[in-house]
């Protein structure tokens, strides 16, 4: 399934004048939805509402505001794209929230697992991804600051599904072979196509992703085929000689 061509970029402001208008949450988050819809957010401005309020930290109100940034991250992901200036924007946010890698997974599971099923029905539906839509992948997975294995863990059941209904594993975009899946579609062949060396390289910028050398470079699983790891663009990294030998057969 390709993704379209054609994108409207959802503006800030755009954006949180819809989330005044359609939602309603604690008087000091909707104080900083006016803030950002103004643009006026800021360190002392956040700061201002929060002594408002006696909140002595914006960590202490962190899971309202992952509840607000999904929110907004449902409208940006409407269009089915992610803009660069859409995904700046939720950066900016995560920031100004001091929102961390984990903050998502470990307090909003059940939230993201709902927006990635709708995402992966859809890009799954003709049991391959394209190069376009492995990008959005990787896209959907910053979104969430997500491991490679949680967020294969949230596709994993779309995988094994179009697993079944006979795809290949590698036009489906996943780092590992699902756990009752691999014993079927493991031939033991580690050969890694043209197509994904050529994706990496770009990805990477033909340079180790380890020390940045580009010198004597290799192609590595990033979970190791012995381990189940398939030879898709989402496990295959660049490496010098010197630093995959260091590696051995870990996961990176």
């Amino acid at each position: 399934m390709t993704l379209p061509s054609n994108h409207n970029d959802l503006n800030l402001k755009k954006a949180f004048e819809i989330i005044l208008s359609i939602e309603s949450f604690s008087d000091y988050i909707n104080d900083i939805v006016e803030l950002i819809y103004r643009d006026k957010i800021s360190k002392a401005n956040l700061e201002i509402i929060l002594t408002e309020y006696g909140i002595e930290n914006i960590v202490d109100i962190k899971e309202e505001l992952l509840d607000l940034l999904i929110v907004y991250i449902n409208l940006v992901l409407k269009d089915n794209v992610i803009s660069e200036n859409e995904k700046n924007n939720i950066d900016f946010l995560k920031l100004y929230f001091k929102i961390r890698e984990g903050d998502f997974y470990n307090f909003r599971f059940d939230e993201i697992k709902d927006i990635l099923n709708h995402q992966f029905t859809r890009l799954y539906a003709d049991s391959f991804i394209d190069k376009n839509e492995a990008l959005y992948s990787v896209d959907l997975q910053d979104l969430f600051d997500l491991s490679y294995d949680q967020f294969d863990e949230f596709k994993d059941k779309k995988v094994r599904s179009a697993l079944e209904s006979g795809a290949n594993i590698l036009n489906l975009d996943t780092a590992k072979y699902p756990k009752t899946s691999k014993k079927d579609f493991d031939n033991g062949n580690r050969h890694i196509s043209q197509e994904v060396k050529d994706l990496v390289w770009n990805r990477d910028g033909g340079k180790c992703r380890e020390c940045g050398s580009n010198i004597n470079l290799e192609y590595d699983h990033i979970i190791p085929f012995s381990k189940g790891g398939a030879n898709t663009y989402r496990n295959v990294q660049l490496l010098c000689q010197a630093c995959n030998r260091k590696k051995s057969d870990k996961i990176g």
